[in-house]
Parts: C-alpha cells; structure tokens; sequence
C-alpha cells in the first residue's frame, strides 16, 4: 500500500485556509480552496478532485477552464458497521454526505484518509505524469486504489462506489458546457466490470467519444445508467442496503428537454465490496477514463491530442486504457514514488517547501494543457496557457521560467516549444492591432522579433501566434534574449543545428537597440518587457541582464553546432563589464540607467545572470557582487516588506506604485509575484545563499497554503497586507523546480 511521503502537503478534510477568504482582482476568474491535485495525462484534458473529495474542475475543453459540480460523481462508503454516506461535501437528494478526513498531497498523487468504525480507508489517487512514464505520460486517466483494513476485533464488511456523470458531448466549444435541453444520443452500458458511456453522433468532433469508469478486485456490481432527480434514490437504497448495486431497468439513451424541465442526466456506477477478518486489509483499483480525442480551438482548426498517436483518433478506445491503467496501476505508483524521493532529496527544502515545489506541477494536467499528435506534415505542439485570465498559449516571458522545469523533467516538451518558437522568428505580420489600454494600433509580427505568445485558444494557436496586445511587445527588450536561451537549454540534449539561424535572427535584430556600440541593448521608457506595468529607460538590469545570457547562449549554441561565434564572444566581452559601469551601485544593480526610479531595488534583477549561471554559460558579473545584489534584494524586498514574500520593486523612501499607470497602481509594483519568488530563490540556491532561499520558500509556503488555500490555483500574485491576489492558475510558478539546479 502506497502511503504519502511526510513532505507532502497534509491537511484535514474540509480544508479551511487562516485568512479571511481570498478575494480577486475585479473581474478576474475566482474558484476557491477546495482543490487538489488533478487526474489525467499531459495534454489529455484534466480533471481536479478537491481535498473535500469532489471533482470541482474541468479543462477538458481546450482553452478553457469549467467550475463544475455534479452532484453523483464521486465515491460513497458503505460498512456493516455505519450508514453508507458519500465523501464528499455534495451528493444527489436522499445521499448523505460526510468527507471528514485527512488529504495528503503530491503532484502526480493525492490521498484521501477516513476513519469510520473500525474501518480505516485510504484512498491513492495518481496519474501516469512523472519522468519513466513515457509514453504514457499523455493519457486521459486516473486511478484510484482504495486500501480497506479492519482495525477491531470481528469480521466486517464494506464497499465502495464510484459514480460519474456521462459527460461525452459536454465539451464542444467554447462556453458553459452541457446543455439545459439535454445532450441527444448518450448512452451507458455494463461491462465485465465497470461502466462504458458514449454517445451516438454522425460524424466524430470534439468532445465526442467515450468515457468509463471500472473497478478491480472484490465483488464488482454496476448500475449503468441512472439520472440522480430520478434514480438517485433507488439506486442509494441498494448501495446503502449491503454494499452492492444493480441496473435499474432497462437500458435507455439520452433525448431532449425543455429549459425548464432538464433532460435526464446519464451516470454510471460501479462499487466493490469486500469482506476483511480482524486486522486484515484488502485493496481495489477504480479507474476513470475519458477518450475525446480531437480539440478544436476557436478559429475553427481541429487537432488530435498527443495520445491517439497510439490509441487512435475514433474516439472508441476508453476500454483498452482503462485496462492498460489497470494493468499498468503497480509500476505508475512505483515511478511516480522513486520520482518522489529524487525530487525530495534534490530539493533538500523543508516539507513544506518541498510540498509546494512538486505541486505547482499541476500546471502540466490542469494547466489548459494541449500536446498535439504529430502527422507527416505537421510536428507535434505542446502547449500551456498563460492563466485563464491571460488566455494565451506559451507565453515566452513566462515559459522561459517554466522550462526550467519542463526541460529537466520532460526535455522533449521543451524541445517542442522551442521549435515553434524558432520557426515564428523569420515572420512579419503587418495586419494591425489594437492596443487594449489605448487607441493606438501596432502590427501583429515584426520581422525579427519574437512573438509575445504562441496563441490564443479562441484564435488559431501556434498557427498564428501573437494574440497578446496589453502593450506593443514587437518593440520589447526581452523575448529574444529569452529565447535565445531556450534555444539553448532545449540544444543542450539535441541537436543544435536547427536553432542556429533563427537565433542568429534575433539577436541580431535585438542588438540593434544598442544604440551607443557599447555591447549592450537599451529600453525605451515604456514597459517594453515582462513586468508591463514598469516602464524601463536606458540600460536595464533585467533586460541588460538576459542579454548578457543570450550573448553567452548564442556563442555556445554556435560553439556547439561548429559555427563562427566570435561575433557574440566580442560582443559579450565589451557589454560585461558595461553592464557593471552603468548599473552597479555596491550593493546592487540599478533598476536601469535612466529612469526616474532606477534607485528602487528590483527583486528580479539577478535573473539573466543568474540563468546563465545555472545552464554552464559561467558567470557574466563577479559571484560576490551578485551575492551582495541578492542578499540586498532578499533584505530589502523581504525581510523589510513583512517577510511574507519578495514584493516587486522596493524603495526606502516612497511606494515605487507612483510610476504605475493610472489605475493600475501596485500591479507588479508592490506585490509578490510567485513565480518571480520562486525564481529569486532558486538565484539565492544558484549562488549559495541557502539560508535566504530555504527562509524564502518557507515563507511562501506558509503564505500560499495554510493562510490564503491557494494551492492548486497559484496566482501570479498576491498583496502583502490584503487577502487579494491575481491571475490565478499562472504558468510561471511551474518554474519552482528550478531550485533543483546548481550552479556549473
């Protein structure tokens, strides 16, 4: 039996964070603390099941994220020696509900902990996504192995059941899915031992397929098809009677309704019943599975998700991987635990720090993930939405932090995202966009220049990218530095060749903004890069910094594919020490050279030297000054502003939220940015100020989940002094396990 390891993430059931309830920015996307760790493979869609042990969150809609709660879909307890009740906070009319427990937390897996009678239950919830899982990191499951042992002194009896809701048909657009009038043509039907649920339609799209849910081990029963306002109560009855459950009536297919009188809702159900002597413990394996195999974003363009590359694309398959899952339930959990103890032991954090790092890997199930089926005329795309809030796909500002992870554990992802980046750089697009804080137009694409994102889910992502247009990024600083350096993380294990060209593209096109020949590039007075609320002016520790990585990642990367690189090694050696000149104040860097708060400290300052430092490009300033930089930021953008994490931009003298845009004041001013955190502490690790990290990663842990119930839901960012965060389900926070890396 599978137990959870002492440093995963512990809490009892109901879950109830110390603060007053979080509350959002104005009219961003708001959820709340009951969610856990996800079911489902990389790009299959995800499902979450909260702590409280009902399934509250859908992304099986790609590009779309669904607050959900279907009242039969769970698990319900029966024993001999106490009422049958659900565990979870909602069931049908007439289930009595009762998920007081214990949940225990580690992305791929989650454990559910109850006590009633002498019956002691354990539920171990976990899907195939952990390094030697390949390939079956992509598919659309999750299993459920439930535990039963008999702590008295005489025989008992007990059972459990899993039911769920026929959903196939729900997710076809974008939307609220399912229909009031009812989804036509669904049907569910008994297997040997479980439940299949389909549905009947002309021609296969997206959401249509099938889905399942089956036990292993026990006494298997099912009920294939019931509608809880109808059935619910007959079918408890059973269930509550002797653990067991039958099919009620005959089989019957889904038809229509009116607004006001819903059509019946298909559910199926299946329950495994067991019999234990005194101190004996019996295990039974649930698994559900859903086969929807296309997705279709907004602009109309279908594609076949990663997985039907083996299972196929007919959308009729749920059976064969609900065995496959079955079959294969041992060896994940085995994987899934050694990936466990080797993330532990490279973390070296407290628990609860180290909790929090391997959770943010939610992201990858739940993070509106899209990992497309290569054909023999399209590569496959792997793709991560920004935060439903940003609905924008690979967002290159933040994955350059999230590939830290996504390259250590899954290289061949980075590898994907790398490539469709390499080939947008040669492209222009002229067609004009608005920008959304102006009556300003600006064209979509410059020759060049890398596009802010890979696409938005309602357009046509990674077809045509750029869909970003809250500021003009064809004319920022950072993005082609960034991506010079993911070319080079991802041509560390390939082959380098092809990302030779377009990275020589871009840095050219970015070294024309040094406009004094002294090797380094400027920034233009506007938020010309990722913080873009904060104008930068002049030479600006943050872009001048990632310049100087590129510089060393484009000679390595020329170095490594037998290219002349001397025109970057020269470049590098007279924008180093520029660099220093114009920005280092003793005991910083400047936020830049020029602009009206360059004397502020900017928590993120050490980025670009720090990255170059951690992927065996050496050190582009002195280790001490930098150690002497991120002890000042650690001091003054934490310890001094509550030590509840690192706020943006700190000043001694004023809030920086003066230079903010009306109305936007202290947006990534004045507050913690979490993915930025994480990345401070993984430079503090890089540079061997391990106490200021550990103190930091500590703190953040505190802060996200026992007081604010934010796990799961990471926002970009939070206020200090305010139970107020924004932009939840953020993707650069997925970049925790950075703190993996040492430096070369």
């Amino acid at each position: 039996m599978q137990t959870p390891p002492a440093f995963a993430w512990h809490t009892p059931v109901p879950f109830q964070p110390t603060m007053p309830q979080s509350r959002k920015i104005a009219s961003q996307l708001d959820s709340h603390a009951d969610l856990g760790v996800p079911i489902g493979g990389i790009g299959a869609g995800g499902i979450n099941r909260g702590p409280g042990g009902g399934f509250n969150r859908f992304t099986l809609k790609a590009g779309q994220v669904d607050y959900l709660t279907n009242p039969a879909d769970g698990f319900a307890l029966w024993t001999t020696q106490c009422t049958a009740h659900a565990l979870r906070p909602t069931a049908p009319e007439g289930w009595p509900c009762d998920s007081t427990g214990h949940y225990a937390a580690l992305f791929p897996a989650a454990w559910h902990s109850y006590r009633r009678g002498d019956l002691s239950l354990k539920i171990h919830q976990f899907s195939p996504v952990a390094p030697g899982l390949e390939p079956d990191t992509d598919l659309p499951c999750g299993l459920f192995r439930a535990t039963f042992t008999n702590t008295g002194a005489a025989a008992l009896d007990a059972a459990l059941m899993l039911s769920f809701t026929n959903m196939v048909g729900w997710f076809n657009g974008f939307g609220a899915p399912g229909h009031p009038g009812g989804i036509a043509g669904q049907w569910n039907r008994a297997t040997d031992n479980g439940v299949l649920m389909g549905r009947t339609v002309a021609t296969i799209g997206e959401g249509d397929g099938q889905m399942m849910i089956a036990a292993q081990g026990g006494e298997v029963t099912t009920c294939p098809a019931f509608d809880p306002t109808r059935d619910g109560t007959a079918l408890w009855a059973d269930f509550a009677s002797n653990g067991r459950i039958n099919p009620l009536g005959d089989s019957w297919t889904s038809g229509g309704g009116f607004s006001e009188f819903h059509a019946p809702q298909h559910t199926g159900a299946v329950a495994a019943k067991v019999t234990l002597a005194p101190g004996a413990s019996q295990t039974v394996t649930f698994v559900l599975v859903w086969d929807l195999p296309l997705i279709r974003f907004g602009q109309g363009r279908t594609w076949a998700r990663h997985y039907t590359a083996r299972w196929g694309t007919t959308g009729d398959n749920a059976e064969l991987i609900a065995t496959h899952a079955l079959t294969s339930a041992d060896r994940w959990a085995d994987t899934i635990a050694k990936f466990h103890g080797d993330a532990n032991s490279r973390l070296d954090l407290p628990p609860e720090a180290t909790a929090l790092a391997i959770n943010e890997l939610y992201m990858l199930t739940d993070g509106l993930s899209v990992w497309t089926a290569p054909t023999t005329t399209e590569p496959a795309h792997f793709g991560l939405i920004e935060c439903p809030d940003y609905p924008l796909y690979n967002t290159l500002d933040l994955w350059v932090y999230a590939a830290a992870t996504v390259a250590d554990l899954f290289p061949e992802l980075a590898l994907l995202v790398a490539c469709d980046y390499a080939t947008t750089v040669a492209q222009a697009d002229a067609e004009p966009r608005y920008h959304l804080r102006s009556t300003t137009r600006f064209p979509r694409q410059r020759h060049g220049m890398l596009p802010h994102d890979l696409g938005a889910p309602n357009a046509d992502p990674f077809v045509c990218p750029n869909d970003y247009a809250y500021q003009d990024s064809t004319r920022w600083k950072d993005l082609n530095a960034m991506f010079a350096i993911t070319a080079w993380r991802a041509a560390r294990t390939s082959d380098p060749a092809p990302f030779v060209a377009p990275v020589m593209l871009a840095m050219e096109a970015l070294a024309k903004f040094d406009r004094d020949g002294d090797g380094l590039i400027e920034n233009d007075g506007f938020p010309d890069q990722t913080f873009d609320n904060i104008p930068l002016n002049g030479i600006s520790a943050y872009c001048g910094g990632l310049w100087l990585a590129a510089l060393r990642a484009s000679a390595a990367l020329c170095v490594s594919a037998g290219v002349d690189a001397s025109r970057w090694i020269a470049m590098s050696k007279s924008a180093e020490p520029a660099f220093i000149n114009a920005l280092w104040t003793g005991e910083m860097l400047r936020v830049d050279s020029k602009g009206a708060f360059r004397d502020a400290c900017f928590a993120e300052q050490m980025f670009g030297p720090a990255t170059a430092r951690m992927l065996g490009l050496g050190d582009v300033i002195d280790p001490d000054m930098a150690r002497t930089a991120l002890r000042t930021v650690f001091r003054r953008c934490f310890v001094e502003t509550g030590g509840k994490g690192a706020v943006g931009v700190a000043s001694a003298t004023h809030s920086s939220s003066q230079y903010a845009p009306k109305g936007e004041e202290g947006l990534q001013w004045d507050e913690i940015l979490i993915g930025f955190n994480y990345s401070l502490a993984t430079q503090l690790r890089v540079y061997g100020l391990e106490a200021e990290c550990r103190a930091l990663m500590q703190a953040l842990a505190h802060e996200l989940g026992p007081v604010r119930g934010l796990h799961f839901r990471t926002p970009a960012a939070i206020v200090p002094s305010k139970p107020t965060f924004r932009a939840q389900m953020n993707l650069r926070p997925l970049g925790s396990l950075g703190l993996v890396a040492s430096h070369a």
